[in-house]
Order: structure tokens, then C-alpha cells, then sequence
């Protein structure tokens, strides 16, 4: 009895902790601090003006905008526009963006990982860690997932045949065994008739 008076009582004590007037919990100094990408400023440049300037360098929305846009289209478009284009840093990151799609075919998408590594000492240091995690990262994965899946396509292959040859293999041990008996049939028919 004393417990159902208890329970009660207990939820309301621990629903009164989640109030906002309640002590707010601190913060683990083990919990991953976010990673500043943007300072104060307003330029978002991908490279330094310093190094190099280019129309474009400093607007994250038209980056976003050329990737957004290459997932729509497909990859004999882009890839026609791929060839269009020169190696220019501006240049080059296009060519990057419109690889990164999942229809982007694995050569294609591994020359897109070496131009990433051409360009990405040229990026700015705050810039290096948003590449890193939204492009480098998954797109090292894909290839990693498809070079395995390559691997198994070609174990797959190998063990196929290796059945169609155990198979071809069992046919002609039962058309000899087959054989064998027929001409056991043929001798045990002789030999009745002999006996006879």
C-alpha cells in the first residue's frame, strides 16, 4: 500500500526536475564540442582571396546550389560538362561536385577523389573540416563499398563457374554410371540367357 502512495508521489518530484526553473545539467567535459566553420565575418571563402580569387569564392549558396543542382541531372549530363571544364580551382571544384552523385560510376568517382586532393590544400583552414565530413569522408566510403562489392561480384563469378564445372562434372559421372549399369543390364541379360 505504502508503495502506490509512493509512486505517485515519486512522479511528480522527478516531473518537477524537467521545469524551467530547474538547475540546467552541466556539460560533460568528455561531450564533443561543436567544430566553428564560419567565423564572425560573413565570407564563407572556400580559398583564401589572398591565394587566388574567382567569381563564386565566397558564396557558400552557389557551391550548394551547383551540388544540389548535379544531383538532379544525370550522369552522361554531367559528365559532358565534366569534359567542358578546365583545372582551374573553380573549375575543378564543379568537376567535383558533379561526381559526387550516387549514380556517378566508381573511375569517375575516384578521379573526383584525387582532384578533391589536389584542391584541398588550397582550401581555407575553417573550410577543411566541412569538406573532410560532407565530402571526402562519404565519398572515400562509396568507393571503399564498391571496390568490396566489386570483389564480391568477382568471388560470386569465380564460385559460379566452379558450380557450373562440379555440375558439368556430376553430368558426365552419371552418364558413365548410367553407362556402366546399362552394360551390367546387358551381362546379366547374357548370363540368364546362357543359364538358360
Amino acid at each position: 500500500m505504502r508503495k502506490l502512495f509512493l509512486l505517485p508521489l515519486l512522479a511528480v518530484l522527478t516531473g518537477c526536475a524537467g521545469l524551467p526553473g530547474a538547475e540546467p545539467e552541466e556539460v560533460q567535459e568528455n561531450e564533443p564540442q561543436p567544430v566553428v566553420i564560419i567565423d564572425d565575418s560573413d565570407d564563407f571563402c572556400l580559398v583564401s582571396p589572398d591565394q587566388i580569387t574567382f567569381a563564386h569564392q565566397c558564396d557558400f549558396l552557389y557551391w550548394a546550389g551547383v551540388w544540389v543542382n548535379a544531383e538532379k541531372t544525370s550522369w552522361p549530363e554531367r559528365k559532358k560538362t565534366i569534359m567542358q571544364l578546365g583545372d582551374s580551382v573553380p573549375d575543378t571544384l564543379t568537376k567535383i561536385l558533379l561526381s559526387l552523385p550516387v549514380d556517378t560510376p566508381y573511375q569517375d568517382r575516384l578521379r573526383a577523389q584525387h582532384w578533391l586532393s589536389s584542391v584541398k590544400p588550397k582550401l581555407q583552414e575553417n573550410v577543411a573540416p566541412l569538406v573532410e565530413t560532407m565530402v571526402i569522408a562519404p565519398n572515400s566510403e562509396m568507393l571503399e563499398l564498391e571496390s568490396a562489392l566489386v570483389v564480391l561480384n568477382k568471388v560470386n563469378a569465380e564460385q559460379a563457374q566452379d558450380t557450373q564445372a562440379l555440375k558439368e562434372e556430376l553430368e558426365a559421372q552419371r552418364k558413365k554410371l548410367e553407362e556402366l549399369l546399362e552394360v551390367e543390364a546387358t551381362l546379366m541379360d547374357k548370363n540368364r540367357g546362357n543359364q538358360q
